[in-house]
């Protein structure tokens, strides 16, 4: 009997070795899973109708703006910065995109745009805002694009 409950506390001594032990200011909580959104209102950032409507806003923009006529040839490295879902107080659904835009000029430039529902013609739908870094001289979007950056 002797030899079993030393073995038995033997076993639950070398099972509470092997469990993690967090020093008190060393802890940290597990991270949150990331929460996958399928019913947005929102398309993606990689939907060619909003591209155009970005591409159609720095198109009309530019000659007023910038005194050139730019246009973008050719958008890449679109990504989701950050998603903010209608919930409670915010009564507007938003998707925060980057990637970088070619220009007629020749130059690459990064290109910070924000789909928005509903803020489409009279309230209905989405609409699609975007900034090229270096080009909003009037700073529509704040120094650097800021409003459309998004984190």
């Amino acid at each position: 009997m002797r030899r079993h409950l030393s073995a038995l506390v033997s076993l639950a001594a070398c099972a509470a070795g092997t469990a993690p032990a967090f020093a008190a200011d060393y802890y940290q909580a597990p991270p949150e899973r990331a929460v996958v959104v399928t019913n947005a209102l929102v398309p993606a950032c990689e939907n060619p109708r909003v591209l155009a409507q970005v591409e159609d806003q720095f198109e009309y923009g530019a000659p007023n703006t910038v005194h050139a006529a730019l246009q973008v040839v050719e958008f890449s490295g679109l990504y989701e910065k950050a998603y903010q879902p209608r919930a409670g107080t915010k009564l507007i659904e938003r998707r925060y995109c980057q990637g970088t835009a070619l220009i007629s000029s020749g130059e690459h430039r990064t290109l910070y745009y924000v789909i928005e529902y509903p803020m489409g013609y009279a309230g209905v739908g989405w609409r699609a805002e975007g900034c090229v870094l270096g080009l909003d001289p009037w700073k529509v979007y704040g120094a650097n694009c800021e409003s459309l950056r998004r984190f």
